[in-house]
């Protein structure tokens, strides 16, 4: 433990680790609500220079565990805003929580610092900035999938109001991902390459120029992958419910009779979304006494599609899940549930130590894969709760069957945090892979609607009961990475480690 501690008693080692810490916050600035996309540069430029400082591998992984605090401490500041206000554990527990949290996701970073070390030795054919972004992206895959996965802040997000946003429909966010990544290390490694490194630094220079020239080519000449379809009038409403209040008794009534009062005044609209868990009775609860309300929906020709806590007397498992009724049908259960908030893990062992928010909610259980779209009509609507709209492999599985998609969240937990407007932006990035228009039912916002295009076409303001009324369009066909997937990335990836090995042994027979 003193030998993985020692760097820290070192003045060089500690202003270097305080520069990372700072060059990884300023990155902030990169995401929603800001979208100063050069930003970004701060903690990928800083990383590859900070590990060309580093006298060991144990530096370099100190190092880039330095940008993660700064990255994640500024960036998911919001996990802190949730805990705090509803996580029944105090101040000081809070922090506590918070920054753990902000650790492990830290390390992923360290590990990307220590493998970058190590391959700089160990692979004499590859350039520093291709070495720095691949391992990055590989560590930033792990953080995305082990134990659930928080694919939260990968770095092609701040590419939103850049160029290479237009990359998406091809290669998805992995491939702005390694775009992003790749475009902010050249620079540094080109400045501290010697001379006999310049060579494969100009393969990945090309490699940046390619993408962000596809880029550029993309938005001027406004390429469109699919193809609008019919025209559909749809209500969000947006209930502002307190989280404080939602899973009172006494609330439920009240909520579910101002959910169907605002729907009533919208029966002219094609589809009414309600967020998630609007309902907050149990399915079989409401089913028989919603029918009268289902009959009135299905005479106005209007679908309505709500979020609703399900409990299967099968098994005696609770489900967050998704209902459409009137002239729709079809129930979708959650399959990505977010630890703490709506299960507890390892509960057999620590029973209700874990639970945080002691919230209904904590005793939900995964739906199963390949469930079918809902219906609305005569649209297939793949539907995604909350958390899911960030795993894009889980989109692009429902995508083909859909003519739309919709998510519905409820970002109160969050507050007036960055969380509510970096969650909208990454539903903005879904939108823009699969050609789909994606339709955001939120309880206190942000409620939106987002083309195929992933640009915003109306929004309602946060922390208001209000609707929000605008037309959504279907498309037909796929896009490159929705027929693909990640083939696009893989082959970029193997194609420059094949040129950058040429110019290798090029040199080695001179």
């Amino acid at each position: 433990m003193r030998t993985l501690f020692q760097p820290f008693m070192e003045k060089r080692f500690l202003r270097l680790f305080f520069i990372g810490i700072i060059a990884g916050a300023l990155s902030v600035f990169a995401f929603a609500p800001f979208s100063f996309w050069p930003a970004i540069a701060t903690s990928i430029a800083g990383f590859s220079w900070l590990l060309s400082q580093s006298k060991s591998h144990r530096e370099a992984a100190w190092f880039g565990f330095s940008i993660g605090l700064g990255y994640f401490g500024a960036g998911v500041s919001w996990i802190f805003v949730s805990i705090a206000n509803y996580g029944q554990v105090g101040l000081a527990l809070s922090l506590f929580i918070t920054f753990a949290f902000i650790t492990v996701l830290s390390t992923f970073n360290a590990l990307a610092g220590y493998l970058c070390s190590r391959l700089f030795l160990f692979t004499p054919t590859l350039s520093k900035s291709f070495i720095i972004s691949l391992t990055f992206l590989f560590t930033e895959y792990l953080r995305s999938h082990l134990f659930t996965g928080f694919p939260w802040l990968l770095a092609g997000y701040s590419m939103e109001k850049s160029p290479l946003f237009e990359l998406s429909p091809i290669g998805g966010i992995w491939l702005l991902t390694f775009a992003c990544l790749l475009s902010f290390s050249v620079p540094i490694s080109l400045f501290l390459a010697k001379k006999d490194e310049w060579k494969k630094e100009m393969i990945s220079l090309l490699a940046v120029i390619l993408l962000w020239g596809t880029g550029v080519f993309l938005s001027i000449n406004n390429i469109q992958w699919v193809i609008e379809k019919d025209t559909i009038k749809t209500t969000l409403v947006q209930g502002n419910l307190k989280q404080n209040e939602k899973w009172l008794v006494e609330q439920a009534s009240k909520s579910l009779s101002y959910y169907q009062s605002a729907t009533m005044d919208h029966l002219d609209s094609d589809l009414v979304i309600w967020p998630e868990t609007a309902i907050t009775y149990l399915y079989h609860q409401v089913e028989n006494h919603l029918k009268p309300f289902q009959h009135v929906l299905m005479e106005s020709n209007t679908t309505l599609i709500t979020g609703i806590p399900y409990y299967n007397q099968e098994n005696e498992r609770y489900h967050n899940s998704i209902w459409a009724m009137g002239e729709g049908f079809g129930l979708y259960f959650k399959q990505r549930l977010v630890p703490f908030g709506e299960y507890v893990p390892f509960a057999n062992y620590v029973g209700k130590l874990l639970d945080l928010f002691g919230m209904p909610m904590s005793t939900f259980s995964a739906g199963e894969r390949n469930q079918p779209v809902l219906q609305a009509r005569e649209w297939g609507v793949a539907a995604f709760i909350c958390y899911e709209i960030v795993y894009p492999e889980l989109v692009r599985s429902l995508v083909k069957d859909s003519d739309f998609l919709i998510t519905v969240s409820n970002d109160g937990w969050f507050g007036d945090s960055f969380g509510p407007v970096q969650h909208l932006q990454i539903a903005q990035f879904r939108a823009k892979e699969t050609g789909r228009y994606v339709v955001r039912s939120t309880n206190t916002g942000i409620s939106a609607i987002i083309d195929h295009n992933g640009h915003i076409t109306a929004q309602a303001p946060q922390f208001i009961r209000t609707t929000l009324t605008a037309p959504i369009k279907t498309t037909m066909g796929t896009t490159p990475y929705v027929q693909y997937g990640n083939l696009v990335v893989i082959t970029l990836i193997l194609l420059m480690v094949l040129l950058q090995g040429l110019s290798f042994l090029q040199k080695t027979k001179q």
